[in-house]
């Protein structure tokens, strides 16, 4: 009685464990974290999204047949969530200043500072006193004649004309409409939305989300709301929101889907409850210790290492199905000696198999990495709880109802000969045939696009690709990031690369770029243009008192007063100046950011014709990134490690089978198995028109693995028995069928995923452990065991 309560105790010390693994664990939607963080390509995409991509903004497209309509929505829509302060912190559906000017005097008055010196004194020339009453005289003889809306408003509310920069690169957008909210034909807006609170969390995403589209859904059944108008949701809460239920739909899903098809082949093959309902419990056990010990070693899961569970359920029934089968041919044995009898087939298996799932951890994606160890761990965690809490209930059960083992038919039931010449032989080779056929119309093509990375089916995805073919501008093009130690060194790495691009352009290589140099701080002509703007602050009583003499009214003067306020209060600083309201904020936020290393720039280029050749254009401190670039490094990237992946399971698992077999010509079959399999898997997917990518490559490793075992059974099946071999009579056979169909239906499960990257390589591992099946079973027993002299040795 000691030693099964001494037992019981070390099972229940772990408890507590799981519990703090299962407190610690976390989940990450952020697709750039399956990526290895110190690729180029990769850093730039983090530092572009941490410091300008707002991880809080949602955005609302409106779309609409005219744009009067898209007016009118957006404008409802941005009202109606600026009056629920409990919701939404700010709501912009036209940049700061473009309705408001006077709400970016500052914004303004700090650009004129970064004027060229003679730019900003030919502005004080201009508001001189003794020219500025004819001035004023003509601008009102400007708005007596002019038709053009724009002109009259401008010129109504800044009859100075402080607004009108001299240089046309210096305009951000509040100067020239709508900015990059609103389409050119203005059919297409967008609405720019921020939570009143932290939203981070997969919950508290999802609710908010749904507050917010609760409350774009009263406002569409409003009497005001045109016609025709269509809303959409996009940007990182709406990500968030859809990564939480496509993590809950996989798990869902995967593990139920799993179970159930795991189960329902048990009960076809045994028909026994209790059995059955045991194994269920101790493969949700393995789910659960996995998920908690995860929790210890990682702390966050992302959203590929969540497809463990489908691919853990299907590897860990195969040790609860062969010590089921050796309980049931030995009624009389104890857990102990069964455990002793299968302790090489279980533990070596599970061993090989982890090893497998662990190399990944060196595959080249941290995403992946973690499903390897996961899979990995709960491999080895699966094989004791099958061995220690499913082996002894499974035997007490035999015990207590006295179960005689099932007559099995004799070994030499199928002579091999007529198996080999009627049925094994012909098939492989037609499969040979066939497949070589296939594969010389249609080679598997390599996919380097990133589209492994996204989601299937996301109704933000596609709001995000209508904002990229309506606005262009303002979401397609390479990402250039600029760095430096201080302001002054990315203000001439800038320089530097405005003339690389614009020589760049001139060729022909792109079609244009942007780079925030406007709304970059020039120390030296901030601190030549300070004495010239102080000069304007102690005269600006004279110059609204000249408007006033010149009939404008009090409001005509309201940006000239905000922008002579915002100069007092710089002049009181030391170059570099910094804009500081919310005008400032909001453009800046889109192209300027402090980090701890120092500072950092943002801009686009459009229309590159040649990646590599504009890559080419980035000096020091210079990077040049974004999605079109990104898929083939990461290719790259994964292609040279899958090479030395594969080369170190090789050894490892030739190393192994050595020492299973004791000759290097078993070592050999074994391998030309794996071959076999492989190439079926090559010609499904020719047939399906499917492809390689950078997820479903790292499935041949794993491939290797499961084709491995499955041979090892077989020829250590065709030793005892003789060569003679037929999957449906042989025990070993039928086992080998069972554990088959419950691995691929665990990697099936994962086609469903929500996930593009890992419903692909579910599909390649189901459909290569079911060739790999095949081949063990059918391509071995004909031509490796049948073309030895003496096959039974």
């Amino acid at each position: 009685m000691n030693g099964p309560r001494h037992r019981a105790g070390w099972w229940l010390l772990l408890v507590p464990v799981l519990a703090v693994g299962l407190a610690r664990l976390r989940f990450d939607a952020d697709v750039l974290n399956l990526l290895p963080a110190h690729l180029p390509e990769v850093r730039g995409l983090q530092l572009h999204q941490r410091y300008f991509a707002p991880d809080a903004e949602l955005v609302l497209t409106v779309a609409a047949a005219d744009a009067e309509a898209a007016e009118q929505a957006a404008r409802l829509l941005a009202g109606a969530l600026g009056r629920e302060p409990r919701l939404v912190a700010s709501v912009f559906w036209q940049p700061p200043g473009a309705e408001d000017p006077d709400a970016a005097a500052e914004l303004l008055a700090w650009l004129w500072l970064n004027q060229p010196p003679d730019a900003f004194q030919a502005l004080a020339d201009r508001l001189d006193p003794a020219r500025l009453t004819a001035d004023l005289a003509a601008v009102r003889e400007r708005l007596a004649v002019s038709f053009s809306p724009a002109e009259l408003g401008r010129l109504s509310y800044d009859p100075l004309e402080l607004g009108t920069l001299p240089d046309a690169a210096s305009r951000t957008g509040f100067d020239a409409g709508a900015g990059r909210l609103t389409s050119g034909d203005g059919t297409f807006r967008l609405v720019l939305v921020e939570p009143a609170t932290d939203q981070r969390g997969f919950a508290r995403a999802s609710a908010w989300l749904e507050a917010v589209r609760t409350r774009v859904r009263q406002v569409q059944e409003s009497p005001e709301w045109p016609g025709g108008v269509a809303v959409g949701f996009t940007g990182p809460p709406a990500f968030v929101a859809e990564a939480a239920a496509g993590m809950r739909s996989d798990l869902t899903q995967s593990v139920t889907g799993s179970l159930a098809a795991i189960l329902g082949l048990f009960w076809l093959v045994h028909r026994r409850w209790g059995p059955l309902l045991w194994l269920g419990l101790c493969l949700q056990g393995v789910l659960l210790g996995t998920a908690a010990l995860g929790g210890l070693l990682l702390g966050t899961f992302n959203l590929v290492s969540l497809g463990f569970a489908a691919i853990l359920l299907g590897l860990t029934v195969d040790y609860g199905l062969v010590l089921y089968q050796e309980a049931r041919h030995r009624p009389g044995a104890s857990p102990a000696e069964l455990r002793r009898l299968t302790r090489r087939a279980i533990w070596g298996s599970a061993l090989t198999t982890a090893a497998a799932f662990a190399l990944l951890m060196w595959g080249g994606l941290p995403g992946l990495g973690q499903l390897g160890l996961l899979v990995a761990v709960g491999v080895v965690l699966g094989a004791a709880v099958m061995r220690h809490l499913y082996l002894p209930w499974v035997c007490r059960q035999m015990v207590a109802t006295a179960t005689a083992p099932a007559a099995e038919p004799a070994a030499d039931a199928a002579p091999p000969d007529r198996w080999t010449r009627r049925f094994a032989r012909p098939v492989t080779a037609a499969l040979l045939v066939a497949g070589s056929f296939v594969l010389a119309r249609h080679w598997p093509p390599v996919d380097h696009s990133t589209r492994p990375l996204g989601p299937r089916n996301s109704p933000a995805e596609q709001a995000m690709k209508a904002l990229e073919l309506r606005l262009p501008e303002a979401a397609s093009g390479l990402l250039v990031l600029v760095t430096g130690t201080t302001p002054e060194e990315v203000r001439q790495r800038l320089e530097t690369l405005h003339a690389r691009l614009e020589a760049a352009r001139q060729r022909g290589e792109l079609a244009g770029f942007e780079l925030p140099l406007a709304l970059w701080p020039n120390p030296a002509h901030q601190a030549a243009n300070l004495p010239c703007a102080r000069a304007l602050v102690e005269r600006r009583e004279t110059l609204l008192a000249a408007l006033e003499r010149a009939g404008f009214s009090a409001e005509a003067g309201a940006l000239a007063t905000r922008v002579f306020a915002a100069w007092e209060r710089q002049l009181t600083q030391a170059p570099p100046l910094w804009p500081e309201g919310a005008a400032a904020r909001w453009w800046l936020g889109r192209c300027a950011a402090r980090t701890p290393e120092g500072w950092l720039a943002a801009g686009t280029v459009f229309g590159a014709t040649r990646s590599p050749a504009v890559t080419a254009e980035a000096g020091e401190g210079v990077m040049i990134c974004g999605w079109p670039l990104l898929g083939e490094a990461l290719l790259r990237h994964v292609e040279t490690r899958l090479g030395w992946l594969t080369a170190g399971l090789v050894l490892v698992v030739a190393g192994c089978l050595r020492l299973t077999f004791g000759r290097w010509a078993a070592v050999g079959w074994s391998f030309a198995s794996v071959a076999f399999g492989l190439f079926l898997l090559l010609g499904l997917m020719a047939l399906a028109g499917g492809s390689w990518n950078l997820m479903n490559l790292t499935a041949v490793p794993l491939l290797l693995g499961a084709g491995v075992d499955y041979s090892i059974h077989v020829q250590l099946a065709l030793r005892g028995a003789g060569g003679r071999f037929a999957p449906g009579q042989h025990p070993t056979g039928r086992a080998l069928l069972l554990c088959a169909a419950t691995t691929v239906a665990a990697f099936g499960s994962l086609a469903t995923s929500s996930n593009a990257g890992l419903a692909g390589l579910g599909a390649v591992c189901a459909a290569g452990v079911a060739a790999q099946a095949v081949s063990a079973l059918y391509f071995l027993p004909a031509w490796a065991y049948p073309a030895r002299r003496h096959p039974g040795t």
